[in-house]
Order: structure tokens, then sequence, then C-alpha cells
């Protein structure tokens, strides 16, 4: 029976509590608010909207959300919202059962419908996410239960594991309405470590800690994503105290001293950067045109004059893959001569200006770099002043980056790579059916033997016959090549010296995942 004293007496306790301490302390809610443990990251660019459905993955997402699974320190598949999964013996069927306290940061279960909801959501052409190819061979998703999902492949896929990390949404706040358009993407409820407390007008958003969420509970209070795009503003507020973790560039390293507030971890990245074709330019269709500029680029210069020696020569997407085929399209270094004897093959000539040009065009081009991103800006005016004694003109354009047209520009300084299983950034970006749409292969670069062997790689399911198919690939990508490859970087983030937990796993495009064991970071408060 219920004691019907215990609720007066509590009170009353409450009350005596609260009247002592306020006599101990004269500003207790200052005090209070001085040891709240905040994290501000500057941020390289403002984030437009939370839903990890519609975009590629955010660093604020899995903040928010989490999926089935997860990557833990060696990038490998761990369960996460799925507790455990079979696999039947076509390797057609996967079934997950589902943790049981997981809820929504509004107090509702995740349930396995939210999970047929996400997958459903993704699938549908409506959507249009860039996100579908991820999950094209999913032939159907259902509920075998409360807590139950089965999800069954038109063929096997081995990356679907490593694809169900993408993070779940809630069906009871979203199956009625327009994914794209909805107040959720400002407002959003997840299922993760933390929830949103703030979207400053100015683009700020607050984060604090989600007591209800069924990992480890973070020993931060609050992360705070602010938005910094110049990069020297960013060291000067790392400096000042006023953020406490940003991204630098190898060329700021000089300016960090001994006596600043902050460490520098350089952490190894499968982050490349590249020159990125246009096919809908003639001068770009004879392969010899891209095998000639990718022989006659210096990558070594670019890793020590750019780099700072902060990363390495690019040759292909997957170098940083246990998929990795050293052969392909790898040399000692440029081969100008190769490169004139291929421009020669292909019929181009040095007109009266040292130009090349055939049939009375020119072998010129605008090499586009986000103007805010300095790396890239750099490299771009290095390709074309080491391209300009072969005749070939690539004439360096920054452009804001909010201007950008990724699928528009003559060329494009663009940066990818994955971490994860070799069919992320390959697929998405060289497979001919990723073409418009808000998809990734913004070159519209075709062929059909890449296309043919990135299908073979991501539905083999023998490890040793998937590496053997990127191999092809990796040769087939060298011998048609979409980009021209040109560094690998190392990821440089400045961090408060008072921030500890940080662990250096190997990190993706941007450097994204430095926040993956965001539960175990933590902050000395003064």
């Amino acid at each position: 029976m219920r004691n019907p004293l215990k609720k007066p007496l509590i009170g009353f306790a409450a009350f005596f509590l609260a009247a002592l301490a306020g006599a101990c302390s004269a500003q207790p809610a200052d005090q209070a608010a001085d040891e709240t443990k905040q994290l501000v990251y500057g941020m390289e660019a403002e984030i437009d909207r939370v839903n990890p459905v519609l975009d590629e993955s955010q660093e604020i997402d899995a903040l928010l959300f989490r999926g089935l699974t997860k990557p833990d320190e060696q990038n490998k598949v761990t369960p996460d919202l799925a507790e455990s999964w079979t696999i039947s013996e076509d390797l057609l069927t996967y079934t997950f059962k589902l943790r049981e306290d997981a809820v929504w940061q509004d107090g509702e279960p995740v349930k396995a419908d939210d999970v047929v909801f996400t997958l459903q959501k993704i699938l549908d052409p409506k959507t249009n996410t860039p996100i579908t190819g991820e999950f094209q061979e999913i032939a159907d998703v259902r509920t075998t239960g409360d807590d139950e999902v089965e999800i069954t492949l038109h063929r096997p896929y081995p990356p679907l594991l490593d694809k169900l990390k993408v993070g779940i949404v809630p069906k009871h706040l979203l199956e009625d309405e327009n994914l794209a358009e909805s107040e959720f993407n400002r407002n959003p409820v997840g299922n993760g470590p933390f929830r949103l407390k703030e979207w400053k007008g100015d683009g700020t958003i607050v984060l604090e800690r989600n007591h209800d969420y069924y990992g480890n509970k973070p020993k931060l209070d609050e992360v705070v994503f602010k938005p910094v795009p110049d990069a020297n503003t960013r060291l000067v507020q790392l400096k000042a105290g006023e953020i406490d973790l940003a991204s630098l560039t190898p060329s700021q390293m000089e300016a960090v001293k001994g006596s600043d507030p902050i460490k520098v971890h350089e952490i190894g990245t499968a982050d490349y950067r590249a020159v990125m074709y246009n096919f809908d330019l003639e001068i770009f269709h004879d392969p010899k045109v891209r095998q000639a500029i990718s022989l006659a680029v210096d990558r070594e210069a670019m890793v020590e004059g750019i780099l700072d020696g902060k990363g390495e020569a690019a040759y292909g997407p997957l170098q940083k893959s246990w998929a990795a085929h050293p052969d392909a399209g790898q040399t000692e270094g440029p081969d100008r001569e190769r490169s004139a004897q291929l421009l020669a093959e292909a019929g181009w000539n040095k007109n009266s200006e040292g130009i090349l040009e055939k049939d009375g065009k020119l072998l010129s081009f605008e090499l586009v770099a986000p103007a805010q991103d300095t790396v890239r800006v750099a490299l771009a005016n290095v390709v074309s002043q080491q391209l300009k004694p072969l005749g070939i003109q690539a004439k360096p354009k920054p452009v804001d980056q909010n201007a950008v047209k990724y699928d528009g520009e003559e060329a494009l300084l663009i940066g990818w790579g994955s971490e994860f299983d070799p069919d992320d950034h390959t697929y998405r970006l060289f497979h001919s059916s990723e073409i418009g749409g808000g998809r990734y292969n913004f070159g519209k670069y075709r062929n059909e033997e890449v296309d043919r062997l990135l299908t073979e790689a991501r539905t083999a399911t023998d490890p040793e016959e998937r590496k053997a198919a990127y191999g092809r690939f990796q040769e087939a990508l060298a011998e048609d090549p979409p980009y021209t490859f040109l560094v690998y970087l190392d990821a440089l983030y400045g961090v408060n010296e008072q921030v500890t937990g940080i662990s250096d796993r190997t990190l993706g495009h941007h450097g994204f995942g430095i926040l993956w064991n965001i539960e175990e970071w933590d902050k000395q408060t003064d």
C-alpha cells in the first residue's frame, strides 16, 4: 500500500535541502552554469537540415539518429539499434532483432515499423534522396514483430550491414509528411546520445545530453555546432577558447604555438582530392586526354608544397581500402613526355599561342574550386601551372562554395573518399545509374565495363572475389579516368587542451567521423 505521507515528507525534505543549498551559495545558478561541460565545434559550413534519409551523412547525424549498425574503432560493423541479426544460407534474407530499450526523444519506443518506414522512404523515388543507390539491392523490408525486421535482397549484397548505419527516423512523426519540406528537418526528434536544445538564427545548433539514450551516456552536457567558414577565423577562435574543435589547414600549422591552449590531432583519412571532368564537354571525350593530364601532374610536389607533407599522392579511389590495387594507375612521378605523346595521338597540336588545338577547339577549360577551401584553390592553381607547358589551358576559377554547380562546371576540384566498405564512394560516384536526380555521378561518367565490375564487386559473396573485381574496376578506371586523382589529405583538427577522449581512427571525406565516439569525450571545467 502506498504511504500517504510519502509525498509531503519528500516535498518538505526537498524544500529544506534547497534552502540549505541557497544559504551555502550566493549564486547557485551561476555555479551550475559554469560547470556545464560544453563542446563547441567550429564547422566549415552551416547545416541546412538534419534528416539522415535525405542527405549524405553529416557529423551531427549520429549524435541525434542511430542506425541498426555502427562502425567501431577499426571501422568494422557492430550492433547498434539491432542487438543481433541472422543471415539465411542463400545470403538473401537478413533478420534483425532490435533492442527493446531504445526510445525516441519524445518518449515513444523505437520499433520495427520505424526501420521499415525509413528504408521504404529511402527507396521511394518521390523522396529523391541521393543515397537510394546504396539500398537498391533491397527487394522487400517488413516487420515480423514489434522488435524484428526482415530484409530480403534481390541478390547477395555484402555491403548491406555497413549501409545500415544510416540513421532511423520516427514513423509516427513523419508518415504523413513531405520529407523534403517537413519542419522535422529543423526540429529533429532522434534516438541518439544527444537531443536538439536550440537552433539559433545564426545557424548555431545546440545539442544537449539525451538522458534516455540506451547506450553509454555522454560525459559532455552539450555539443554546439557553430558555423565558422573561414579557416583563419577558426584558428583565432580556437586560440581564444571560443570554440573547442575545428578543422585546420596545413598552412596554419606554423601559426600554432606551444603556448596555445590547443592540441593538433593529425589523423589519417581516406579523403582524396581530384580533378573531376564534365563529360558534356567534347574535349574530355577521348580518354587519352584525361590519361595525359593524369600523367602530367606532379602529385609529390603537391603533397610537399601544398599539404606540407600532411598527406600522400593519390592515384585512385580505393588506395586506403582493403580493396586497393597498387598497380592501377600508379606511376613513379610525372611523365610529361608520355603525356605529350598521348595528346599528339589524340590529334591535338599547339597553335601559335602555345595552346593545344583540334578541329578549331582549344584544349581549354575552367577548373573550379570552392573559394573557401584554400587547399582546393591551391591545388587548382598548381594543376594549371603544371599543365601549361603541355599546351593545356586549365583556368583556375574560385567560386563561392554555395554557388558551385557540381554537375555543371567544366571541371571541378572535387573531394571524396570513404573509410567504410569499398562500395561506398565508388558505386555512387562512377556507376552510370547514378547520373542525375541529385545523385553523385556529377560528371556524367559512363563506362559499361566499370558499371559491370562495380555491380560484380558489390554482389560477390567471397571477399577475395570482391577484391579481384575491385582490382579490375581500378584498372578500368585508370584506362578511362573520370577524375585525375591528386592527393590524399591527413585530417588536422585543433582541439581545446581541456578536451579528452578523442580516438584517432581512420576518417573519411572532409575528415568525417571525428565525433564517432562522442560519448567518451570529456572536458575539464575551471
